[in-house]
């Protein structure tokens, strides 16, 4: 047995307490460190929740019009991808940046992607859809649309691996949980769904196509006529009418030049004058007057104003008004 006397031991003592402090201050800098990291780690994944939760929405907006396309109007729909896209690009922004830890460089990756397959595939859907409309006897829309079907249904996979990813790694979990986020719209093949959204994009009752919508919205005569009790139009005593129409367009494309022609019988002769229509932006109108008619006291006469488009129209059943009218004997 080794005796180990007294003034040994106190000296051992010494070598021990700093070895002892030094341990500790070491193990207190790395609680520091570790927990500064946690922190960024916990923040950069908050980002990454709150992006993907408007994202999200984003993604459950594309999927509604993507079951009303054959009744709602351009505009809905530019507007529901334009916004998605412009939070696909804030995230992309943030994702082209390194993460805090390399514990997260896997989740970056795997969230650059999936970004990148969303707004390749919503872009490309938008682009689709509207070409299909635009365009009704052209084929490659149908591709463009199934594409696009493809690119999003590979970031709905991305993302479902970047929430297993997060699971995995040993970081610490964000305040607010991950939901789960899938842009891709319908089930089915991607052909089979971009065939049935082109005929919706190209059916006559929504509004998606760029073509203007030219119709005669109103019919006026000086002097101005009534209805009766009877329902009958009638118009005042006089021996000569002037008519003027109203013209609008309610498409969503300028018109072009088109003519708009009266025609007027019950006379001796029937009568047809024309006038021409100079080009209307979305949502204005015009009036076009015609000149003096002669009428008798007593007569019944018919007038119907068309407006005769060339080309494309949004409705052609606005495009003529008839009216059946019999004037006063004084």
């Amino acid at each position: 047995m080794v005796f180990d006397p007294p003034r040994r031991r106190r000296r051992a003592w010494r070598w021990a307490v700093p070895v002892l402090l030094v341990t500790v201050a070491l193990i207190a800098l790395s609680a520091s460190g570790a927990g500064g990291d946690a922190r960024a780690e916990i923040e950069y994944l908050n980002e990454i929740s709150a992006q993907v939760e408007e994202i999200a929405l984003g993604g459950e907006s594309l999927r509604s019009v993507a079951t009303r396309l054959s009744t709602i109007d351009r505009p809905e729909l530019e507007v529901v991808i334009e916004d998605l896209r412009s939070n696909l690009a804030e995230a992309m922004e943030f994702a082209d940046q390194d993460p805090p830890s390399v514990e997260l460089f896997a989740v970056r990756s795997l969230y650059r992607l999936a970004l990148r397959a969303w707004d390749s595939g919503s872009g490309n859907f938008g682009e689709g859809i509207l070409a299909a409309a635009d365009n009704p006897g052209d084929a490659a829309p149908v591709d463009t649309i199934a594409n696009s079907i493809v690119s999003m249904r590979s970031g709905d996979r991305l993302f479902a691996d970047l929430l297993i990813e997060i699971d995995r790694v040993d970081v610490r979990d964000p305040v607010t949980p991950f939901r789960d986020a899938a842009l891709s719209p319908g089930e089915g093949t991607a052909v089979s769904l971009a065939v049935s959204y082109s005929l919706a994009a190209r059916s006559a009752t929504n509004g998606l196509a760029l073509r203007p919508g030219l119709g005669v919205s109103q019919l006026n005569a000086s002097p101005e006529w009534q209805l009766n009790p009877d329902e009958l139009v009638i118009m005042p005593a006089t021996e000569e009418a002037t008519f003027s129409a109203v013209v609008s367009n309610t498409g969503n494309l300028v018109s072009v030049e088109e003519q708009l022609v009266l025609t007027f019988s019950g006379g001796a002769e029937p009568i047809e004058v024309t006038a021409l229509v100079a080009p209307l932006e979305p949502g204005a109108q015009t009036t076009v007057a015609f000149e003096p008619i002669p009428v008798a006291p007593g007569g019944t006469y018919e007038v119907m104003v068309e407006i005769s488009v060339a080309d494309i129209d949004a409705s052609f059943e606005d495009n003529i008004i008839q009216v059946t009218f019999r004037v006063n004997t004084e």
